[in-house]
């Protein structure tokens, strides 16, 4: 189980130095800024000394005090307490030089670090499949990239450097006690022995804590996105008690799983301290033996002790460290998961470039089901031609929107292919596939910006011309126009300053601007009154022109101008006629 452990945790930092390769030399500015104040921190007592030993005590200086001080000086107490105070002013202003180079580099590199690794997690997560995010849920997408992705920094930056430094500083620390006192030394290590087996054990059972808190937190997190997108809803069923009971339910959860992870960090931070003081008193107790024995100076004996000290800081630190990681391995591992989920929809290799396609769609022998579920549509097969306009109709959940799904290749079928021009959807690249499709929900989702930017969403590049050409097609042009700021007015966030017409006809302009050979209506008026459907539907007359068209409605209204008319029932789809229902065209 501890090898296990061990090796999960050394794969977590395997893979975060990958994601951080374009920041190495960053990092090795920093490993080395702690190498190099190590030897600096050993001169930090002797100031101390010098004023002990010497000055007050009128030996003259021996080892590095009669190297670095000139004899000229050395015999005079006077010019000795001044050279140790030079020296302490020095020690001081070098310290903060370090303190601050070290913290303005780290935090240079953990800001831009932590920005690129978010990008790549929202990336990867975009081009997951619906199902996956179905499974999942998108609000736990949203924790991992907010709240898991800052442990990057914390397993790169605050990971193996402190430890490379520390246990350095340990072995540096140790080789100059030993030439002062090689028993004090033996001691002081005795007792650090346990500490670091101490820190070793405990690091598996507070991983296991933190990732059950980060799961508690990421369940919470789901409940409030949850109830906001809900809003009217909530309040409309005066559910406002029972939803913040539930959210109160699941937040309770995750500060007991936080709290029992902190408690844990508590008693091996006291147990460190503990091991601290005991090394540090029994020290203390020998070093007073041997300065009464003559064999320490009481000089030496306060730099044995702050030695040990610098043993002791960075041992708790190692233990305070890896108690601290277990969180940030937990976050990491939950963050590189997320990288680790396949990308079911992607291009084949040498997947063909695709202009401007014609048109023709076919569905040859399709099989489809969800996971967990039976097929929701079995062995389909028909064609539709270039220019055609295709009615879909069918009860809820026969399978409408699945078979739009897989003709904008959102999923792969099981079995069969959908062919766009005669050619699997598979075969084509998959950013010019999508450039084929202008598409219209049924209820539009606009982002939190402006007008023009949402009617130009699919085509950020269009000029200004172009998009009031496309509002006007879409009969959208003079409300635009009506507004204070037009067409650089703010739609709120999902666009809910505008009413659900309006939000409609900036899709219908958007799908203009698009200009796409294919185009999706799903269910493009079925939550609006009959004077905005008749500017809407007169709207679609126009986007209809030279393209293939499949509309998916209840409304016959919608549908009174199409070609065919689709329905789909039990996992087939049949083509509906005056005298009755009968299969499509098996595809050849």
């Amino acid at each position: 189980m501890a090898r296990t452990s061990i090796f999960k945790v050394c794969h977590v930092y395997v893979r975060v130095f990958r994601e951080v390769r374009p920041f190495w030399p960053a990092l090795a500015l920093i490993l080395a800024l702690g190498l190099v104040w190590i030897p600096i921190s050993f001169i930090l007592p002797f100031p101390l000394k010098l004023v002990i030993d010497n000055v007050l005590g009128h030996q003259p200086p021996t080892g590095l005090a009669a190297r670095l001080i000139p004899a000229t000086l050395a015999g005079d107490s006077e010019h000795l307490l001044i050279v140790a105070i030079i020296f302490s002013v020095a020690i001081a202003l070098l310290g903060i030089a370090y303190k601050l180079a070290d913290w303005l580099l780290r935090e240079w590199v953990a800001d831009r670090m932590v920005h690129r690794f978010r990008g790549e997690l929202l990336l990867h997560g975009l081009r997951l499949s619906p199902a996956h995010h179905a499974v999942r849920g998108v609000h736990d997408l949203g924790y991992r990239i907010n709240q898991d992705a800052p442990a990057l920094q914390w397993t790169a930056i605050y990971g193996v450097i402190p430890v490379i430094v520390s246990l350095s500083t340990i072995a540096c620390t140790l080789y100059v006690t030993a030439t002062l006192s090689p028993s004090l030394a033996a001691v002081a290590l005795a007792t650090a022995v346990p500490m670091i087996a101490l820190v070793h054990g405990c690091q598996g059972r507070l991983k296991a804590k933190w990732h059950l808190a980060k799961e508690q937190d990421s369940a919470t997190q789901s409940v409030v996105h949850e109830v906001l997108g809900a809003l009217r809803i909530v309040t409309i069923f005066g559910q406002e008690r029972r939803e913040t009971a539930r959210f109160l339910h699941h937040s309770g959860l995750g500060v007991a799983a936080r709290l029992r992870a902190i408690r844990a960090e508590g008693l091996l931070g006291g147990l460190l301290s503990v091991g601290t003081g005991a090394g540090t008193a029994a020290v203390l107790y020998l070093g007073a033996r041997a300065v009464e024995a003559h064999v320490l100076s009481v000089g030496d004996l306060l730099m044995v002790i702050t030695y040990i000290g610098q043993l002791y800081a960075p041992l708790q630190a190692i233990g305070t460290h890896v108690a601290g990681q277990q969180h940030a391995i937990a976050s990491m591992e939950r963050a590189l998961d997320l990288l680790d989920r396949p990308v079911e929809i992607r291009d084949r290799p040498n997947a063909r470039p695709l202009g401007r396609a014609r048109g023709d769609v076919a569905f040859h022998r399709v099989t489809f089901g969800y996971e967990g579920r039976g097929p929701v549509l079995e062995d389909v097969s028909f064609r539709v031609p270039a220019g055609t306009s295709v009615g879909i109709v069918g009860r809820t959940g026969a399978g409408k929107t699945t078979l739009i799904n897989l003709l904008l290749r959102l999923f792969d079928p099981d079995q069969g292919g959908v062919r766009l021009d005669d050619v699997d959807l598979r075969d084509w690249r998959l950013a010019d596939l999508r450039r084929q499709f202008a598409v219209v929900p049924q209820d539009p989702t606009l982002f939190s910006t402006t007008i023009a930017e949402n009617i130009a969403y699919a085509r950020p590049c269009a000029a200004h011309s172009e998009i009031v050409a496309a509002a006007k097609l879409a009969n959208i042009h003079d409300f635009i126009a009506g507004l204070p700021q037009g067409y650089d007015t703010p739609v709120g966030e999902r666009g809910l300053r505008l009413s659900g017409g309006e939000r409609q006809r900036i899709a219908l302009a958007c799908a203009f601007l698009t200009d796409a050979p294919i185009l999706i209506l799903d269910e493009p008026t079925s939550a609006i009154d009959q004077n905005t459907e008749a500017a809407i539907i007169e709207s679609l007359e126009r986007l209809r022109r030279g393209r293939t068209v499949f509309v998916v409605a209840h409304r016959l209204a919608t549908l009174r101008h199409v070609d065919i008319r689709l329905r789909v029932e039990d996992g087939n789809v049949l083509v509906e006629q005056e005298s009755g229902t009968v299969p499509l065209r098996k595809v050849s």
